[in-house]
């Protein structure tokens, strides 16, 4: 049978765990500030990480996590205008302002060939 570790002894660690997330710090150079070793705060983070997940196992009920990709919301249709650079300029359909817009501005540009 294990042992029962000192609650006050879980207490701190879990403190200190909790010091070190907020902390900004690799695992080892917390450990030298805390004065440490690594192999000792990778058991305590274990233990308790452990312990955690079984003394919520039976409270928490477990739910799937929801995963969203991002998107890009595209029109249906637009008015594509492709430039010898290679830049591509789509207007949506509707706004046909903006079409009159770029006709005028690229009409004011145009070079004889």
């Amino acid at each position: 049978m294990g042992r029962q570790s000192d609650p006050r002894k879980a207490a701190a660690w879990e403190r200190r765990i909790a010091r070190f997330g907020i902390s900004g710090v690799t695992v080892a150079r917390f450990c030298v500030r805390e004065g440490v070793s690594i192999a000792t705060f990778h058991y305590w983070q274990r233990k308790l990480r452990d312990a955690s997940a079984t003394e919520e196992s039976w409270l928490t009920p477990v739910l799937p996590v929801a995963r969203f990709d991002p998107v890009e919301v595209v029109s249906r249709q637009a008015v594509t205008i492709r430039f010898a650079s290679g830049a591509v300029m789509e207007i949506p359909e509707d706004r046909e302002d903006l079409v009159k817009a770029a006709v005028r501005a690229l009409a004011s540009e145009a070079q004889p060939c």
